[in-house]
C-alpha cells in the first residue's frame, strides 16, 4: 500500500539530500581550507620564529660584550696599565657598535642606547684620567720646583760670602 503523498515524501527526501550533500560539500572545503591557511600559518610561524630565535641569541651575545665594557670600565685607575686597557675598551666599543649596525633600529634600541651612555661614560673617566695624570705632572713639577727654592734659600751669597 503506498502513501497519498508519496511523490511528496520521495520528492522531500531528494531535496533534503540534495541539501545534505551541499552542506557536506561545504563542510568539506571550508575544512579543506581550515587546513590550508594553517599549514601556511605554521610555515611562517616556523620562520619567524627562527629570526626571532637569532635576533634573541645576538642580543644576548651583545649584551655580553656590553657587560664586559662595563667590567673593564670598572678597572680604570687600578694598579693596570690604563692605556692599554683604554685601547682595548675603544677596540671593543667599535666592534659592538659594528655588530649592532647590522640589525635595524628596532631590534637594538635598548643597546644602543646603553652603548651611547657607556661611551659618554667611558670619555668622562677618560677626560678625569688624562686630567689627574696632568694634575700629577704638574705637582711633580711644583715639589721639584720647591725643592730648588729650599737648595736655592739655603746657598744665598750675601755680599760676595755665600751663607748656607
Amino acid at each position: 500500500m503506498k502513501a497519498k503523498n508519496s511523490k511528496d515524501i520521495t520528492r522531500g527526501y531528494g531535496i533534503f539530500s540534495l541539501y545534505l550533500a551541499a552542506c557536506v560539500i561545504v563542510a568539506v572545503f571550508a575544512y579543506f581550507c581550515y587546513l590550508r591557511t594553517s599549514v601556511v600559518e605554521v610555515k611562517r610561524i616556523i620562520s619567524k620564529t627562527g629570526e626571532y630565535d637569532a635576533i634573541h641569541q645576538y642580543q644576548t651575545d651583545i649584551t655580553a660584550h656590553i657587560d664586559t665594557l662595563y667590567y673593564y670600565s670598572g678597572l680604570f685607575n687600578s694598579n693596570l696599565n690604563d692605556d692599554r686597557l683604554q685601547n682595548t675598551v675603544n677596540r671593543r666599543k667599535q666592534e659592538i657598535l659594528s655588530d649592532i649596525d647590522k640589525f635595524s633600529e628596532h631590534d637594538m634600541r635598548l643597546h644602543r642606547t646603553l652603548l651611547n651612555q657607556l661611551i659618554t661614560f667611558l670619555n668622562v673617566k677618560d677626560s678625569i684620567r688624562s686630567l689627574k695624570n696632568e694634575e700629577d705632572m704638574i705637582k711633580n713639577e711644583l715639589r721639584k720646583c720647591i725643592e730648588e727654592n729650599r737648595q736655592t734659600t739655603r746657598t744665598i751669597t750675601v755680599g760676595g760670602k755665600e751663607i748656607k
